[in-house]
């Protein structure tokens, strides 16, 4: 049998088809490497374009996931910093008492005057105390600290609680409280109430002026724990609304990431058995082409 030599006609629609289907076994084979049906743009216009979109709304949701994150951890601070802050308003609810009762002897008094100078100083730790390089309980305030270390005096500077927004399209939270919230009122302030049971303590010479202002500690000290526990019933609910959105944003995370993937991603078995066609097309044309003219090879170099 004879072979008819191809014209140029032929020769270039060979030369088309089989670029095309180098190009379509090298895509095939770049998918099963990567694992991803779409590597560039050029491979699914649209689906790049939905990809795009869906990273997009992924990178803001985990902007989210970080602020809801570090908003649970400040609040958890606050709420481990307002237990021990009741804890020690207890013991010296306590102590209070006992310089009262009338079995107490000076000595006694002295002992517990002494106590709750250490207690202040303790106080001053809690309402000082920082979160990471900010101060916990200092809210928008944050070049000083609450309460001046020295005089025990409150910053003269004014403060509110810091808000995040943590969820997109929720409102902000406060992501804890400012000292001013629990540590003081409008009437005074634990530091100086303490300092003021103290000398009363030790004796001022008038007993009875005295005991009045140790009755009048106790009932302060009540306010402070009624102020205590209301800041942090507002804290849990806070906390509550944290841990909330990041149960949210990570569901909604996971689910960006599914999308993603489905868009994106290339299906082994499927993409191996097209190439597997694709190699045997390719074969299958270049034996075609070596039959009917050699120099082809050639001019496909």
């Amino acid at each position: 049998m004879t072979f008819r030599v191809a014209d140029s006609t032929s020769s270039a629609n060979f030369t088309s088809r089989i670029n095309s289907q180098r190009t379509r076994l090298s895509s095939l084979q770049e998918q099963l490497s990567s694992g991803k049906r779409i590597n560039r743009a050029s491979d699914d216009p649209a689906g790049a374009e939905a990809v795009i979109n869906l990273r997009t709304s992924q990178t803001e949701i985990g902007q989210f996931q970080r602020s809801a994150l570090s908003a649970s951890q400040k609040l958890t601070a606050t709420d481990d910093a307002l237990n021990g802050y009741l804890s020690m308003l207890e013991r010296v609810q306590t102590l209070n008492a006992q310089g009262l009762s009338d079995t107490s002897t000076q000595q006694t008094r002295d002992y517990i005057a002494t106590e709750l100078e250490s207690m202040q100083s303790r106080f001053l730790r809690v309402a000082n105390s920082k979160n990471g390089d900010e101060y916990l309980f200092g809210g928008t305030r944050q070049d000083i600290p609450p309460f001046d270390p020295v005089t025990f005096t409150p910053a003269a500077t004014p403060s509110t609680a810091q808000y995040s927004q943590i969820e997109p399209g929720a409102n902000a939270i406060a992501v804890g409280t400012t000292a001013e919230a629990f540590f003081s009122d409008a009437t005074s302030n634990i530091f100086t109430d303490l300092t003021s049971a103290i000398t009363a303590l030790r004796g001022t010479g008038n007993e009875a002026a005295d005991r009045l202002t140790l009755e009048n500690t106790m009932t302060r000290l009540g306010v402070y724990r009624e102020l205590a526990s209301t800041v942090q019933a507002k804290i849990g609910v806070n906390m509550n609304a944290a841990d909330i959105a990041m149960d949210n944003l990570n569901n909604t995370a996971l689910s960006f990431e599914q999308r993603i993937s489905a868009i994106e991603d290339a299906d082994f078995a499927k993409t191996a058995v097209d190439m597997t066609d694709a190699q045997r097309s390719l074969d299958a044309t270049l034996q075609v082409v070596a039959k009917g003219r050699r120099s082809l090879f050639d001019f496909l170099g």
